[in-house]
């Protein structure tokens, strides 16, 4: 049977993607998701001539079920090595199948005298690799800031304390390979504001309608330009900002009026 997550996208009927918080006004991202918002043409995807998105992201979606599958045998096991096997699944994921053909094997980042783990960079992007084993709210030493004065960390919180404290990084992503969440700098910590991707059951249960959605909103070309602030995410939530304005403004005329 499947599996009805709560807080699950609902107006796209699709229970493997999860909005919390303020990350993108809901309807933009239906947009989006729908391949119907701004930025969404086959240059755009940076697609060769000659194809269509369909055939894109059809390919993509056959590299990722094979990885997965790969992936998905060693949870049982205990002879191999979690993290490692996890980011492996990670970097051919959003290498092979998302794009992020920029990847870089990652490094600890230093800012103000505390030191923040990074496992791999998609260009700009950091992404913080949960083992499959840990959920990514889950604390673990493994994801500590040394000099925070804490000693664990999830590895959600390590991604979100990292793009508070410096401007060099806006947008960041976690995952165990399980589940993948794309973040923002934030002003709050206590508030979690995510687009949570649930990859085991788009790939498990090999569900192409929803897998074509992700991709749309996750490809590399969404995390490309020349500086943080110019990626077709950025747009996005300003195009969500403007149209939740006009709402705000309309409603507001007509209470005036009434």
């Amino acid at each position: 049977m499947r599996k009805i997550r709560k807080n699950s996208f609902s107006t796209l009927n699709l229970t493997s993607i999860k909005l919390e918080g303020s990350l993108f006004l809901p309807d933009q991202l239906e947009k989006a998701a729908l391949g119907q918002a701004k930025h969404q043409t086959e240059a755009d995807y940076q697609t060769p001539k000659g194809l269509k998105l369909k055939d894109d992201y059809s390919r993509a979606f056959q590299i990722a079920c094979a990885q997965w599958k790969h992936f998905s045998q060693v949870f049982e096991r205990s002879d191999v090595d979690a993290g490692q096997t996890t980011q492996n699944f990670v970097l051919e994921l959003l290498r092979d199948a998302l794009g992020y053909s920029a990847i870089t094997m990652g490094h600890t980042v230093e800012f103000n005298e505390r030191h923040y783990p990074v496992n791999l960079f998609a260009g700009h992007v950091p992404v913080i690799v949960a083992p499959y084993s840990l959920g990514l709210d889950d604390a673990d030493a493994c994801f500590a800031i040394e000099g925070s004065g804490s000693r664990k960390k999830s590895a959600f919180q390590l991604a979100q304390e990292l793009l508070n404290a410096t401007d060099d990084y806006l947008w960041a992503i976690v995952t165990n390979g399980k589940q993948l969440r794309l973040l923002r700098d934030a002003a709050s910590l206590t508030r979690p504001s995510f687009l949570e991707v649930d990859i085991e059951d788009v790939l498990q249960g090999q569900r192409f309608s929803e897998f074509a959605c992700v991709w749309r909103l996750l490809h590399a070309s969404r995390a490309a330009g020349e500086k943080p602030e110019h990626t077709v995410w950025e747009s996005w939530r300003e195009a969500g900002k403007e149209e939740g304005t006009r709402v705000r403004d309309g409603l507001r005329k007509g209470v005036e009026q009434a």
